[in-house]
């Protein structure tokens, strides 16, 4: 499928607004788990509400598909599964939480030695990247990789940038909130995976899910092994680590991506002269 600039704006629209609902969906569980303070559950049920509804009042008019349906039932459904809990507060046996602090990640451990560690390792990936760049320049010239990359690296203006700092730090906190805390915690606790065997699945899958946005084995090769650090620097270090490395390994490779487009774009022009 070839590069569609209103599409992909379209897409990290959506994505931005996602992961704000999910940021406080697990905002609303660490309240509910740690204070006794009703209002402000209600108050995040009430923006979540109000975030799901304004974003479908903006695309009702365009008409919706099925699945576009299907999807803001479920979307609406949220809210209301908060509230009702909400309601059953005091009721600690009709939950459907678990602790928030019995998630893997949640305590931190400021260990230096493995802080460098792995940052020296994510170093040596970004590294071994730089020169995969510099020598398949097809990669740039056939617009292949991530369409993000595409898009936050064409036509660079102050709106993108803004739209940047919001997209790939919150991203970035998200996926390893539900990829590594939540999915860890769930397959170790609750099903008594091993860590390894852990650590493994949740790696393909997010190598997996990686494929559906480039369509390129190498990203998902890539997208594995960052993710077996990160899942590592989780366990030991808990989230605030994986999370600057994840961050910085994304905006790493997009200004790779960015200086790679100026060198073609550059010998393309140099070519063009008589």
């Amino acid at each position: 499928m070839a590069y569609d600039n209103s599409l992909v704006k379209n897409r990290v629209t959506n994505s931005i607004i996602y992961n704000l609902i999910i940021f406080l969906i697990f905002f609303f569980w660490f309240i509910y788990s740690s204070f006794d303070n009703i209002s402000i559950l209600l108050l995040i049920c009430f923006i979540i509400f109000l975030t799901i509804f304004t974003k479908f009042m903006i695309e009702r008019k365009n008409g919706f598909v099925l699945k576009e349906k299907i999807m803001y039932i479920l979307l609406f459904f949220i809210p209301f599964s908060l509230y009702v809990n909400v309601i059953l507060f005091y009721d600690t046996s009709i939950t459907i939480f678990i602790p928030f602090y019995s998630l893997i990640g949640i305590k931190l451990d400021h260990n230096i030695f493995l802080i460098l560690l792995y940052f020296s390792i994510i170093l040596l990936k970004l590294f071994g990247i730089k020169i995969f760049f510099s020598r398949n320049m097809k990669v740039l010239e056939e617009g292949r990789g991530d369409e993000l990359f595409i898009f936050f690296t064409t036509d660079i203006n102050y709106k993108k940038i803004i739209v940047l700092i919001i997209f790939f730090p919150l991203v970035a906190f998200i996926e390893e909130l539900v990829y590594r805390s939540l999915f860890l915690s769930i397959l170790t606790y609750y099903l008594n995976w091993d860590y390894i065997l852990s650590i493994l699945f949740i790696s393909i899958i997010f190598g997996l899910v990686h494929y559906s946005t480039s369509q390129n084995w190498g990203h998902v090769v890539s997208t594995l092994i960052s993710s077996i650090i990160y899942s590592l620097a989780l366990i030991q270090l808990g989230i605030l680590y994986p999370w600057i490395f994840h961050l910085s390994t994304n905006l790493f490779v997009l200004l790779f991506y960015y200086q790679g487009k100026k060198k073609l774009n550059l010998n393309l022009n140099l070519n063009k002269l008589p």
